[in-house]
């Protein structure tokens, strides 16, 4: 199983904690994925392989949780 990693950097440069945030806000967002990929400066079609591969994973969603509690804290600080 793969760990949230916030520095790990996949083959495109997206660490796990960026593709978290962006498959969340697409998920929070009523803005379409085009409108996403342009303001994230992300191709579509990235984002789009990250919607399949991702959201249906429970092991992600799991991931995603982690990497809120990480934002909480960090505000916290």
């Amino acid at each position: 199983m793969r760990k949230l990693s916030l520095t790990r950097k996949g083959r495109r440069g997206y660490t796990d904690a960026r593709i978290a945030q962006v498959l969340l806000f697409l998920d929070r967002s009523d803005k379409g994925l085009n409108r996403i990929a342009k303001e994230m400066d992300i191709p579509r079609g990235t984002i789009s392989q990250w919607k399949k591969r991702y959201l249906d994973e429970e092991e992600f969603a799991e991931r995603i949780d982690k990497f809120i509690d990480l934002e909480e804290e960090d505000r916290e600080d």
